[in-house]
């Protein structure tokens, strides 16, 4: 029996951790848009939880886990955003906490499932981003190696390469170049796209701002992070949660870059600066030099929080259809290397029939 009840103790942790790694954007949004439709139809949260359990209970679903999480926190007296910790990000936690605060928790999780949707459709922009111009530059290193171990060594057959001119002399340089370095071009593309990936969140500094900021990709970082910054502190505002408190909640879980801007925000809030002000003040042109003007105006008056989020709306269509014109360029670039490479494979095949019929 004791055997028995290690081995479902240990399936059941296992099924939570697999749930918890599977609990996609799409699963949170579900979730949010059912429990909010419950509570604006008068259902309590227990009871919307009670039921949201019993007829998710069948599908096996990572939802499971993630509602009995909320009902077990509920039932210790706990509220809604403690039964999600570890479950959703922490801004939305913060927006879930305040609607706790204010009473009004069904528009809460209506804000935090904007906030969801908006980090969503970002990402998949920028999935598919990278996807096509990697794609396309793994198919251009495999037609490097082909050419390089097996083009032209044939070659080398027909013509000795003392002969080789023009392009059949820079196909074999550049292809055995790259070939003979892959390991070097590879270690060294890696290495710098993981202080890319860490720079982003994490560095700070003049460079970072006067510099980085104004270039791919730390100002595709920079404009994402101002979407969900605006999206983020309107939804706070209009939870009633003052200005200065909404910009340090955002603070305590904000990654360094993000933090340095908030803090330097901050500084001119509690100067008795309106949040636009601020935000132009802090020398950061964070969300950007553009933003900041026309929040300089536009929030200096009563109806912020709505000027914010329409702002943030706006900002988050523009966002998305900068990165996919950004995908397109890059995919534009990635085939015409491929395009380049193929002409000069052509053009080489040529200049080696031409030294073949010369020796004829």
């Amino acid at each position: 029996m004791t055997e028995k009840r290690t081995w479902r103790e240990y399936s059941e942790s296992l099924s939570r951790q697999l749930a918890l790694r599977t609990f996609s954007g799409n699963d949170r949004i579900s979730l949010y848009d059912d429990l909010a439709f419950l509570l604006e139809n008068q259902f309590k949260l227990a009871d919307a939880i009670s039921t949201l359990i019993i007829s998710d209970r069948s599908a096996n679903s990572p939802r499971v886990y993630c509602l009995q999480d909320i009902a077990a926190a509920l039932t210790c007296g706990m509220s809604l955003d403690k039964g999600l910790r570890g479950w959703v990000p922490e801004q939305e936690l913060l927006l879930l906490g305040a609607g706790v605060s204010d009473g009004d928790l069904a528009a809460a999780i209506r804000r935090a499932m904007t906030i969801a949707r908006a980090t969503k459709e970002m990402r998949s922009a920028c999935s598919a981003a990278l996807a096509y111009p990697c794609l396309l530059l793994i198919s251009c290193l495999f037609m490097v190696q082909l050419v390089s171990h097996r083009f032209l060594p044939r070659l080398a057959v027909l013509v000795s390469e003392d002969q080789w001119q023009g392009s059949l002399q820079a196909l074999a340089i550049i292809s055995r170049g790259l070939s003979e370095h892959l390991i070097l071009i590879s270690v060294s593309a890696l290495v710098l796209t993981g202080w890319t990936l860490w720079s982003l969140p994490n560095l700070t500094g003049r460079v970072r701002c006067h510099l980085l900021d104004h270039i791919l990709p730390w100002k595709l970082y920079r404009d994402i992070q101002g979407v969900s910054f605006l999206l983020n502190i309107s939804a706070l505002l209009r939870a009633q949660v003052k200005t200065e408190q909404s910009i340090n909640q955002l603070m305590q879980r904000a990654s360094p870059w993000l933090y340095e801007r908030l803090e330097a925000t901050l500084q001119h809030v509690w100067q008795g600066k309106h949040l636009g002000a601020a935000l132009f003040a802090s020398g950061y042109a964070f969300p950007s030099a553009e933003t900041v003007k026309k929040l300089r105006v536009l929030t200096a008056a009563d109806n912020a929080e709505n000027i914010i989020e329409n702002f943030a709306n706006d900002w988050l269509q523009k966002t998305v259809q900068r990165i996919k014109q950004t995908a397109t360029m890059a995919g534009y670039v990635c085939l015409g290397l491929n395009a380049g490479y193929m002409v000069l494979i052509l053009l080489s095949t040529q200049d080696l029939n031409n030294l073949i019929s010369v020796h004829q």
